[in-house]
């Protein structure tokens, strides 16, 4: 009885085992340690000298609700005209940056440091939206991305986003955790 028990749970287990290390694989393949970053970016600046606050200013959501990610080179010189002033006494004005006269308007001369995994559907809207019952936004960019606010660089500074660590999240902040909500 208890060998034929044995060998009933061996291959669930063995599976299990598998899916697991396969899965956790997958999401960590996808963080790009070595992200290029072409033109130099310093979030500070933009946050204290220009005053921009809302991440959305950046990296918003495109009409159908998905969200953006990175902005392009027509994005920035959207604040950075292509043909305003190199110099300027008014330092609460972007200038014109040269840097970005080798590029067309839709590049994106950044890598993201992360990618989901394809078995992972993620929306930026619906979590940055997401409110409590006294009208709160439940997350901040900065639960995730860390403080980019301070930060002087582009580097990723929470670390890897596993699995555990967004379901921390989902609990505290009273999201289900059914696998479906993420996964297809």
């Amino acid at each position: 009885m208890k060998r034929s028990l044995l060998l009933f749970f061996i291959p669930f287990v063995l599976f299990a085992w598998l899916f697991f290390g396969v899965s956790q694989k997958a999401c960590n393949t996808k963080m790009q340690p070595n992200a290029s970053k072409k033109i130099p970016f310093m979030h500070k600046t933009h946050v204290a000298k220009y005053g921009i606050d809302d991440c959305t200013v950046c990296h918003g959501y495109d009409d159908n609700g998905r969200f953006k990610g990175i902005p392009t080179i027509g994005e920035c010189t959207a604040c950075h005209d292509r043909n305003g002033d190199l110099t300027s006494n008014d330092h609460s004005m972007p200038r014109k940056k040269t840097m970005f006269d080798s590029y067309k308007d839709t590049d994106k001369p950044w890598t993201s440091w992360a990618k989901q995994p394809d078995l992972v559907y993620f929306s930026h809207k619906a979590v940055m939206t997401a409110k409590y019952e006294d009208g709160k936004l439940k997350a901040r960019c900065d639960s995730c991305h860390g403080d980019k606010a301070n930060s002087t660089d582009t580097t990723m500074i929470k670390g890897k986003m596993l699995m555990g660590q967004c379901m921390d999240c989902h609990t505290a902040l009273k999201i289900s955790n059914k696998c479906a909500i993420c996964h297809d």
